[in-house]
């Protein structure tokens, strides 16, 4: 079955992921570092929640590398890559802010990656694939509710 987009909408779409995937993987790996890194009074609780985190970001990173291939595009797949992409930045080396701070920092990043996959849903949409704007929509959905639960966890 033909999806009816050519090859050089095809490109556009992929090109609008490409960020998307460097920011899930630069978000997997800061918070795997502060999975590994955290102490306090909240460090079970955090610990576990990081975790989560992160096991989800990497399921997310593939399906959404997946979806970059199957519109015939190689998906990037290098640290200096994402870097160059993300508009999240990495922890600085050796600094390991306290277990409030890290949470504050995860859920402001997932509050920015939110905001761009809406960006580029409704940029897809436009482009007509319904199919893969739903997706990232799902994926706006789903961490939206992460910065909900991460501000509540550090709310004063």
């Amino acid at each position: 079955m033909k999806n009816g987009l050519n090859s050089e909408v095809k490109n556009e779409i992929a090109e609008l992921l490409k960020p998307i995937l460097a920011d899930e993987q630069v978000l997997y790996v800061k918070v795997r570092n502060y999975h590994w890194n955290i102490t306090g009074s909240q460090f079970f609780a955090l610990h576990v929640k990081f975790e989560e985190l992160y096991t989800e970001l990497a399921l997310d990173v593939d399906e959404l590398a997946e979806k970059i291939r199957a519109l015939g595009v190689f998906a990037p797949g290098s640290m200096s890559e994402f870097l160059k992409l993300s508009g999240i930045t990495e922890e600085k080396e050796s600094n390991y802010p306290d277990q409030f701070k890290m949470t504050e920092n995860i859920a402001n990043d997932y509050e920015f990656l939110t905001m761009r996959i809406k960006d580029a849903g409704a940029k897809v949409q436009e482009l007509g694939d319904e199919v893969t704007a739903g997706q990232l929509y799902s994926l706006a959905e789903k961490y939206d509710k992460h910065v909900w639960m991460l501000k509540s966890t550090v709310q004063k």
